[in-house]
């Protein structure tokens, strides 16, 4: 397999639960754009399970993106950032939009860059006491906005800015104090603590558990996707100058 083949996604299904796995352990699970691409086709796939997991193999949830910033002088022009930047994750975002079964997110290792957004955009996230969460982007000159768009209404905006701008890891109870997960488990017990969590979602009827889901996805709050567009042309017109 390459670095940008597909069955970087593991996917299993299995009484109703769909598994969604990255598959890239070697290389700290960083998400190339065909594996962003994967996943969300995975989660589109996965929409008759009632609960959907998505973890990862290997020490590290997920250490970011695949993908260098351009070199000054390479001629990255507003379109390129926009194709090759933004709609990937853009495509990926609105994929966890249409779920209609939570997704349940199991994160140990380090969860940083796109991996620390993709487990504060599940909708219930378990993490381990090792885990540690960063948007580091600031310190390869790249304005972190379509990361940060998802987290504006999973995070106080305060700890979103200091995440931001100090661009240095927070441990699980940092996480959990802003947002970013729900629950801190040792890390022996991280997938224990996980089934047990699916069992419960179980027991509950489904159209019930679709409800809430749909409720907190709906209720009044800021357009997720109006902030990734404005934040991916924020990107481009940085990224577009060099």
């Amino acid at each position: 397999m390459t670095a940008t083949d597909p069955r970087w996604i593991g996917h299993q299904v299995r009484d109703e639960v769909s598994t969604l796995r990255l598959q890239r352990p070697q290389a700290g699970n960083r998400l190339t754009n065909d594996m962003a691409l994967a996943l969300a086709d995975a989660l589109d796939a996965a929409h008759a399970s009632r609960v959907i997991v998505l973890e990862a193999e290997g020490p590290d949830f997920c250490l970011g993106r695949e993908m260098a910033p351009p070199a000054p002088g390479a001629g990255v022009n507003a379109a390129d950032v926009l194709r090759d930047d933004a709609a990937p994750i853009q495509r990926l975002y609105e994929a966890f939009g249409r779920c209609r079964a939570p997704v349940l997110g199991l994160v140990a290792g380090r969860a940083w860059g796109i991996g620390m957004v993709l487990a504060a955009r599940c909708d219930l996230t378990l993490c381990a006491r090792d885990a540690s969460f960063a948007l580091r982007e600031l310190e390869r000159g790249i304005p972190p906005c379509i990361a940060m768009a998802p987290l504006l209404d999973r995070m106080p905006a305060k700890a979103l800015a200091h995440l931001v701008f100090g661009a240095e890891p927070i441990d699980a109870e940092a996480a959990l104090a802003a947002g970013i997960v729900g629950r801190v488990v040792d890390g022996g017990s991280l997938r224990a603590e996980g089934e047990a969590l699916v069992r419960r979602l179980l027991s509950f009827p489904a159209p019930a558990v679709q409800a809430v889901k749909q409720f907190l996805a709906s209720a009044p709050r800021h357009h997720e996707a109006n902030a990734v567009l404005h934040g991916a042309s924020l990107l481009a017109n940085v990224l577009g100058s060099r």
